[in-house]
C-alpha cells in the first residue's frame, strides 16, 4: 500500500496558513496606514516588516500589494511601496464621493426601518452622546478612541436596514479613507464645531421618518469634515 506523500495532507492547511497570514498582516498594516501610525509618503520597508510580523517575503510583498486595491499604498517603480498621501483634492473627491453613498444607503435603510433597527439607533445615539459630553463638553481628549468607535456604531446603525451589499461596501471602503482625514480633525478645539448638535439633527430626522430632511443632515455633516480640513491649510491641493 502507498504511503500518502509527507506534505500531501499539509499542502492544503499550509496554503490555508498562508492566506490567514497575507490576510492578518494586510489588516494590520491597514490598520496603521487609516489610524496615521505610518504616515503619509511613508516609505513601507518589506524586509523590516517582514522581520516585525515573522513572515516571509513574499507574505508580507502580498500583503502589501493587496493594500495597492484599496488605494492605501501606493508604489514606486524599482523603489518598493510608500503610504498613499493626503491631498485635498483626495479629500474633496472622497467626500462627494461618500455624500452620494451616504445617501443612498440612508434612503434605503429609513425606508425599511423597524422596530428593532429604532431600538438599536436609539442605543447607538446614546451611547455616543455620553461620550460626546465627555470629550467636546468635558473637555476630556482621552475619549478620542471610545469617541471613534462609537461614532462610527451610530453612522453604521443608520444604514443598517440598506439592504444593497455593493452599497455598504463601497461606504466601508470610502470611511475607511476619509478617516485617515479625520483623524487630523479629531481634538482641535480651534475649530468652531459642535458635532453634537449635528448628531442630534441626524438622529432626530432619522426617529421621525423624514427621509429628505436626515439625507440632507448627513450631507452637510460630511461637507463640514472638508470645510475644517481646509482651514488648517496643511495639505497640498
Amino acid at each position: 500500500m502507498n504511503e500518502p506523500h509527507p506534505l500531501a495532507s499539509g499542502d492544503k492547511s499550509q496554503g490555508t496558513s498562508k492566506k490567514t497570514a497575507i490576510e492578518t498582516v494586510q489588516q494590520q498594516i491597514r490598520e496603521r496606514v487609516i489610524s496615521g501610525a505610518l504616515g503619509p509618503g511613508e516609505r513601507l520597508h518589506v524586509d523590516k516588516l517582514r522581520l516585525e510580523f515573522g513572515v516571509s517575503t513574499s507574505t508580507m510583498r502580498e500583503a502589501i500589494s493587496r493594500l495597492l486595491i484599496d488605494g492605501l499604498v501606493t508604489s514606486e517603480q524599482q523603489r518598493g511601496f510608500r503610504v498613499a498621501p493626503l491631498t485635498l483634492k483626495d479629500f474633496r473627491d472622497i467626500t462627494d464621493a461618500r455624500k452620494m453613498i451616504e445617501a443612498q444607503a440612508l434612503r434605503i435603510s429609513l425606508s425599511n426601518r423597524s422596530d428593532v433597527w429604532e431600538a438599536d439607533l436609539v442605543a447607538a445615539y446614546h451611547r455616543l452622546s455620553r461620550i460626546e459630553e465627555r470629550l467636546i463638553g468635558e473637555g476630556k481628549p482621552e475619549f478620542a478612541h471610545d469617541w471613534d468607535t462609537w461614532n462610527s456604531n451610530f453612522h453604521d446603525c443608520l444604514v443598517q436596514n440598506c439592504d444593497n451589499a455593493w452599497l455598504k461596501r463601497f461606504r466601508r471602503t470610502l470611511h475607511q479613507h476619509s478617516y485617515r482625514y479625520h483623524r487630523r480633525l479629531i481634538g482641535d478645539r480651534s475649530l468652531p464645531r459642535d458635532v453634537r448638535i449635528e448628531h442630534k439633527a441626524i438622529f432626530d430626522t432619522a426617529i421621525a421618518g423624514d427621509i429628505d430632511a436626515c439625507v440632507a443632515a448627513i450631507e452637510a455633516h460630511i461637507e463640514k469634515s472638508y470645510t475644517d480640513l481646509t482651514q488648517q491649510h496643511d495639505l497640498s491641493e
